[in-house]
This record gives structure tokens, sequence and C-alpha cells, in this order.
């Protein structure tokens, strides 16, 4: 095992968006470093899968299924979390969609509204309902993960 790059032991961790990608990076590295990690994503199998393969050695993971531009998910994302860990110090919002790709001419409103819900709404919702329980245990952190996408701009 490497040396990690900071210690988080003792610390309590949600990754959204952590079955995969950035997220279950993320998520390795704050094993790694002694944390519990709630990963959170919208499908199970995909959970259970990048919880077997998250280094544990030093850490702990915990899977829980959550849809985070789903209002009720994120409440219940929280309460497992407290059920499971006992608390939350910090927050990676990293779980994002984007189910159209191409010029704004070809895309609908709904496919905005699903935009909206999960890569604005639900990095807002998850950040409000944790406050209170990082602010218990003095203090935490919030991280909210974008793209380069507002960088670079599509024809169309």
């Amino acid at each position: 095992m490497r040396k990690p790059i900071f210690d988080l032991t003792d610390k309590v961790a949600i990754v959204t968006g952590g079955s995969r990608g950035i997220g279950k990076a993320i998520a390795n590295e704050f094993c790694n470093s002694g944390a519990t990690v709630v990963i959170a994503s919208r499908k199970q199998d995909g959970l259970d899968k990048a919880a077997e393969e998250i280094n544990t050695e030093s850490g702990k993971v915990v899977p829980i299924a959550a849809h985070t531009g789903d209002r009720d998910a994120v409440e219940n994302l929280i309460q497992k979390t407290l059920d499971s860990c006992g608390g939350i110090d910090i927050v990676v919002n990293n779980a994002a969609t984007n189910p159209q790709f191409g010029p704004i001419l070809q895309s609908e409103e709904s496919q905005w509204d699903k935009v909206w819900e999960v890569n604005v709404k639900g990095y807002f919702r998850l950040a409000k309902a944790s406050f209170s329980h990082m602010k218990k245990r003095g203090g935490g952190k919030i991280i909210n993960v974008s793209s380069i996408a507002a960088k670079l701009p599509l024809i169309g």
C-alpha cells in the first residue's frame, strides 16, 4: 500500500457518482487515507462492484444506491449514512448527467430539466442536507466537481 496523501482516519465521506470514474478514484483515495466512504450512485450492482475494487486496507466503503436528482433519495442517503457510519464530515458532489450532447436545437426541455435536477439541485440538496450533521462534528468539507464543458463552446 502506498502512503496516503492525507489522514482521514475517523472521517466519514459521501462521494456521489462513486461507482466509476473520478468518483471511484476519489473514494479509493479517501479509503486509502483511512476514511469511511459512502459511495452513491443510481445502480446498486455498479456500487457493489466498485466497493469490491476499492482499497479498504485503511478505510471502509459503504455502497448506497441514491439518485441525487431525487429529493427523497438524497434524504434517504443522508439517513442511511448516519445510521451506518454515525456522521458526515465530507461530501463530494460528483454525480452528473448529460442526456443530450450536441446542438441545443436538437435537445428537448425535459433533457435540460434532468440536467438541472442532478447537476445543480442535486448538489444543493446534498450540501444543505449534510451541513447540520457536519456542524455537529465540528465542521466539514463540501467539494463540488464540475466539468470543463462551460469553457468549450459547441457549434449550434
